[in-house]
């Protein structure tokens, strides 16, 4: 926001072109403190810039109208403009509808860029930078918009309600409850298929499910979704004992020697199967090892060999339980 403030002239006229005209202006009567950089305005309404950090004043320019300032959408196409939600405040001489261009300043100096401008459900689109009329289109009625839902389709209600792949698409009212048809398009030029389609408006809101119809997008009644099955991954057994003990085992297993020393198991031969809780084919630092596929019996805490592939590897068990503390070649 400016402020008033007095300053000083190293001459007796503000304004340029004159022959008393000042080239300096100052925050003391001793013209020894040059004003800061920026814009100053006289009562008539007559402006210089001072640049350089010494007081220099630029060329004088009288003040024009300034223009009106609104909030306008925007965007590459009137539809963009119209309904993307994109904004932002723009100038104009008097209204929207009457203006010759659109512009970024107040002082109507500068232009905005060539692209589609909406205000109150009218679009113009700016072409260039003329500002007589020639640059900006005759306001339209800009076209219906659509609004955006997250919803879940599938071939059944049970489907769309729970397993259901999500999408975004577009109703023909502000709410999922109260519209007719569905678009699976932003313009509504495209009807969504037929299907069932669930909507969870979150916050612990029940989910509901809507079935479309007829080919035309035509929206059925709004039901609730029935609760959703709940997938658990079990081991099944003959008792307690199997299930227990031997297991269901969820462990990879490999093949490699029995436990030896350091030097000398690399000379033995792969030949019993152990396992490990890691992710690759076989154990890396970090896993433990098992001789068991239920995964209840640890490696003892000795070196065992490997082949990966044409390579020849060996694994470094440490402690009591299991954990590979490292992995290394054979040497050659």
């Amino acid at each position: 926001m400016p402020t008033q403030g007095t300053y000083f002239l190293n001459d007796t006229v503000w304004a340029s072109g004159n022959a008393n005209t000042a080239t300096n202006i100052y925050t003391e009567a001793t013209l020894t403190t040059a004003a800061p950089n920026g814009w100053y305005k006289d009562n008539n309404n007559v402006y210089r810039e001072v640049t350089g950090g010494n007081g220099t004043l630029g060329t004088s320019a009288a003040c024009t109208s300034c223009g009106v300032v609104l909030t306008l959408g925007y965007g590459a196409s009137a539809f963009a403009a119209c309904c993307s939600g994109t904004t932002s405040s723009f100038y104009v001489e008097t209204s929207f509808t009457a203006t010759n261009s659109i512009y970024t300043n107040p002082l109507l100096s500068s232009f905005a860029a060539n692209q589609f401008y909406s205000y109150s459900s009218q679009s113009r689109e700016k072409t260039s930078n003329a500002e007589d009329g020639t640059g900006l289109s005759t306001a339209v009625s800009c076209a219906t918009c659509f609004p955006a839902v997250g919803l879940t389709f599938g071939s059944t209600a049970a489907i769309g309600c729970c397993t259901g792949v999500s999408g975004t698409y577009y109703m023909n009212q502000t709410t999922f409850a109260t519209s007719t048809i569905l678009y699976s398009t932003a313009d509504g030029t495209t009807v969504a298929s037929n299907g069932f389609y669930s909507f969870n408006p979150g916050n612990g809101g029940a989910i509901v499910y809507r079935e479309v119809t007829g080919g035309t997008g035509t929206l059925g009644t709004q039901t609730t979704c029935s609760d959703c099955a709940t997938s658990i991954s079990l081991c099944v057994g003959t008792s307690a004992d199997d299930v227990c003990c031997t297991g269901c085992s969820s462990l990879t297993s490999f093949t490699a020697t029995i436990g030896g020393n350091f030097l000398g198991v690399c000379s033995l031969t792969p030949g019993t199967t152990y396992y490990h809780n890691g992710s690759g084919t076989y154990p890396a630092a970090g896993d433990t090892m098992f001789t068991n596929s239920a995964g209840t019996a640890v490696a003892d805490p000795k070196h065992y060999h490997y082949v990966d592939g044409s390579a020849n590897k060996k694994i470094h068990i440490t402690g009591t339980d299991g954990y590979v503390a490292g992995i290394s070649n054979c040497a050659p």
